[in-house]
């Protein structure tokens, strides 16, 4: 399953908007990661909203209203299901459950809210939403759990994750790693190696050690210490949290199907990311997105952000800005100004506008360029000279500039 496009009207602060995740050109096995940014309360969390209650749709709903003229709106998403083009839209409300969305599928709202019955219905995809909330819970598990494959689904799009969930999940998995049933034994085996995987891209110098079995206690070995999941910091919890949840599914996916082992972490599936960059180092940021594609490399991904580090960090990534007029907002395709370029060119386009230097030495530099422009030599030697001042070491390069120009006898 993929999402291919959306169109909204009247939803949040967008009159009318269009996204295309994927187009004729894009391989639907692996498509395109969509970043969506702009600045704060421009509604690009509100996208993520109107898929989310898309799926859920009658017998649930989103969090918040998010329908501006219950009259007149339209949420619809063009999915593209086994290489066939399948519509999922919605223009009305349900009163009589919450105001959920009333869409012309309710199989999907139904294996959301439910589970999946039986295999048959299994519906070959996974689905899931990370916020930067992290969970308050804790890690201790009283009794080893083993989790239920048909119920995979349920509460994918709220954006919950539980700590001890995380522990329920490693404990399983190494639990049947010790399996003296031979097919147990190497779905342990694989699952394990992924977990070794998942916990090594997600610290800094540490790996996952083992299961501490007296008190199904996870061990982590960072900076040649072992520490149990609770000690690590936000950061590390957040993406070991999430991955860990996605590889459940992944397992849960791959029992439901009855697919080859080697096929565990292949599941086609949709991950929607808000504030990506919550809770990482921009040294983390880098690698966030490009980790969670190389364990669960057919996942196609939509996040919203406001960091340049991420937007600048996917190649071939397709890139939406929110922004803000007069009394809405629009949604505006911005891929040909910020996908595949250099930190430092997207770090001064006007969205984010963010100079090198303070306010001060920023508006010098500024007018420098003005007087250049306007042929002010004696402005521009007046402007250089308090840069020179100010920072004499950087500044240098005027000197040498000075020095070519005379040289060329200019």
């Amino acid at each position: 399953m993929r999402i291919q496009s959306l169109d909204i009207k009247n939803i949040g602060p967008f009159r009318e908007g269009h996204i295309e995740f994927i187009t004729e050109n894009d391989k639907q096995e692996k498509p395109p990661v969509t970043i969506v940014t702009g600045e704060n309360g421009t509604g690009k969390t509100i996208i993520l909203d109107a898929i989310r209650g898309l799926f859920l749709g009658y017998y649930s709903r989103i969090e918040r209203d998010i329908v501006s003229n219950e009259n007149d709106f339209v949420v619809d998403a063009q999915l593209i299901i086994d290489h066939k083009t399948k519509a999922l839209k919605s223009d009305s409300l349900n009163k009589d459950r919450n105001n959920g969305f009333i869409t012309d599928d309710l199989n999907f709202n139904f294996l959301l809210t439910h589970g999946v019955n039986d295999k048959s219905k299994y519906p070959g995809w996974v689905i899931d939403y990370w916020t930067s909330k992290l969970a308050t819970d804790g890690f201790d598990l009283k009794s080893l759990t083993a989790p239920k494959p048909e119920n995979y689904l349920l509460n994918a799009l709220s954006g919950i994750h539980q700590n001890v969930e995380v522990t329920q999940l490693i404990t399983y998995f190494d639990y049947l790693k010790s399996s003296d049933n031979d097919n147990e034994k190497k779905m342990g085996e694989a699952l394990f190696e992924v977990l070794k995987k998942v916990i090594k891209l997600s610290l800094n110098n540490g790996e996952f050690k083992y299961v501490a079995r007296k008190t199904l206690t996870p061990i982590i070995e960072q900076n040649g210490k072992e520490i149990s999941l609770d000690k690590l910091s936000s950061g590390n919890l957040y993406l070991i949290q999430h991955m860990v949840s996605m590889l459940g599914k992944m397992y849960s996916a791959n029992v439901l199907s009855g697919k080859p082992l080697k096929e565990l972490c292949h599941t086609p599936g949709l991950l929607l990311i808000d504030e990506a960059e919550n809770h990482l180092h921009p040294k983390w940021q880098k690698t966030f997105v490009n980790n969670i594609l190389e364990v669960f490399p057919n996942l196609q991904i939509i996040l919203t952000t406001h960091s340049p580090f991420i937007v600048a960090s996917v190649e071939n990534s397709r890139i939406y800005v929110c922004e803000s007029r007069e009394d809405h907002a629009e949604i505006v395709d911005e891929t040909d100004v910020y996908s595949n370029k250099p930190i430092d060119e997207i770090l001064l386009t006007p969205l984010f506008n963010t100079q090198p230097f303070n306010e001060k030495i920023s508006e010098l530099i500024d007018m420098r360029k003005k007087a250049i422009e306007e042929g002010d030599n004696k402005k521009r030697d007046e402007i250089e000279k308090k840069l020179k001042s100010i920072n004499p070491q950087y500044f240098s390069y005027f000197d040498v500039e000075d020095l070519l120009s005379n040289l060329s006898g200019k």
